[in-house]
């Protein structure tokens, strides 16, 4: 397979400062940079920012969806799609029982190889490339009949933790910023929102809801000979304090990635927690592989898992898009795909396809937010009842058994659990 090529900056930070954009876009993630790669397609002058740079790798499942492949063969990337690995099962497993689950659609990418393409295709298109750059606040101006807004950015600094492109501030100052102007701001900052805003005078921090018994993400990339995997299959270990999935790459690579009670990790390392999921879903003799692996690499972390913010700030200058707008705990494997999708919601939202330029503020605000609700609202309550029914561990294992005695019953179900609009055959 290809090595993933590097993506050079197209634009200093002294020269994105000294013109005015159209769109402003804040992280390089599926939802920022399918975003960025639209809005260029549609001809507006747009500046995606990052902290970090490409290839990079990030916490993620990496799983696609059937939605999220539709999302990127309608952005025509069909190269890329390439380089995935089908899905062809779902070993689940609870209470030292398993089923598998053969899948008719869906698909296994690093992040290395979506976001590197998702950038590489937007710069084609038209968009300005400005990486190793942190935006720490947004200001709203309204003083004309379409306002403006200022984003504080500055170079990123090395940090002294493997894994994190970056050395976050928390004096909350800004002395040494650079200043980007525009007409509209996407926050596509993930998880770890940290851009303050200022919309009604006052600067403050993205207000957050986190809920209640929110889980944290944790995981890691291992080596192929890590663990004993065949490629297409998806192992999705259930237990009390979590549930963890476990996935080859189209590299070879393991990836790891699951979702722990905060509480957990109080007793034992983020390794041997991982570690127990697994041991106590499957039973698996090579769980201790994995752990001895997983001891000698970097861990990752995220905040809270669910959590909302608002959609818009201000009169419609600054938008929250992806996991910065909401995030619901990952079972179903649907968040590229939602960041995806986010991506081309917004795009339509602030876009007025008749002029070819920018929707009214208030007009791009009013869609976006009933866009949002009408496409995310029932995915994210379907997987907030997942979520609950997984923190059932004896409910996940009575699923498991049913799924092995009765196939097609689990043909009626999965589906709606997955949200997939395609049967899905089980093998027990």
């Amino acid at each position: 397979m290809p090595p993933i090529p590097a993506i050079d900056a197209t634009l200093t930070l002294d020269a994105a400062a000294a013109r005015g954009w159209d769109v402003v876009i804040i992280g390089a993630g599926p939802a920022g940079g399918s975003a960025a790669l639209r809005l260029a397609r549609l001809g507006l002058e747009v500046l995606l920012v990052d902290r970090g740079t490409m290839p990079r790798g990030k916490l993620c499942g990496c799983c696609l969806s059937p939605a999220a492949l539709a999302e990127l063969r309608e952005l025509g990337l069909r190269g890329l799609l390439e380089r995935a690995v089908p899905l062809e099962r779902i070993r689940l497993a609870a209470g030292g029982r398993e089923a598998a689950i053969a899948v008719q659609d869906g698909a296994t990418l690093s992040r290395e190889s979506l976001d590197t393409a998702l950038v590489a295709e937007a710069i084609a298109a038209g968009c300005h490339w400005l990486p190793q750059t942190t935006a720490e606040a947004i200001e709203e101006t309204v003083n004309r009949s379409e306002p403006l807004a200022s984003v504080s950015v500055r170079t990123a600094e090395p940090s002294p933790l493997a894994g994190s492109p970056e050395r976050e501030r928390r004096d909350g100052d800004d002395h040494g910023t650079t200043r980007l102007t525009c007409s509209r701001v996407l926050i596509a900052t993930g998880l770890g929102d940290h851009v303050r805003v200022a919309a009604d005078g006052t600067r403050r921090m993205s207000p957050r809801l986190v809920a209640a018994r929110s889980r944290i993400g944790i995981g890691a990339v291992l080596p192929p000979n890590a663990v004993s995997l065949p490629a297409g299959e998806l192992l999705m270990a259930v237990a009390r304090a979590g549930y963890c999935g476990v996935v080859r790459l189209e590299d070879g690579r393991i990836d790891v990635a699951a979702a722990v009670d905060r509480r957990s990790l109080a007793a034992v390392a983020p390794a041997a927690a991982l570690g127990r999921i697994v041991a106590e879903s499957t039973g698996d003799h090579d769980v201790a592989r994995l752990v001895d692996a997983l001891e000698g690499t970097t861990i990752r972390a995220t905040p809270a898992l669910t959590r909302s913010a608002p959609l818009v700030e201000g009169v419609g200058t600054m938008f929250r898009i992806g996991d910065a707008a909401g995030y619901v705990e990952p079972f179903t494997g649907e968040g590229m795909g939602w960041g995806l999708a986010a991506g081309r919601l917004v795009a339509t939202a602030i876009h007025d396809a008749r002029t070819g330029g920018l929707a009214p503020a208030v007009v791009a605000a009013g869609r976006y937010k009933e866009w949002h609700a009408r496409h995310f609202g029932s995915r994210h309550a379907r997987c907030r009842r997942v979520a609950a029914g997984l923190r059932m561990p004896a409910l996940v294992g009575l699923a498991v058994r049913g799924a092995r005695l009765a196939p097609w019953a689990a043909r009626l179900v999965v589906p709606i659990v997955t949200g997939s609009q395609r049967p899905l055959e089980v093998a027990s």
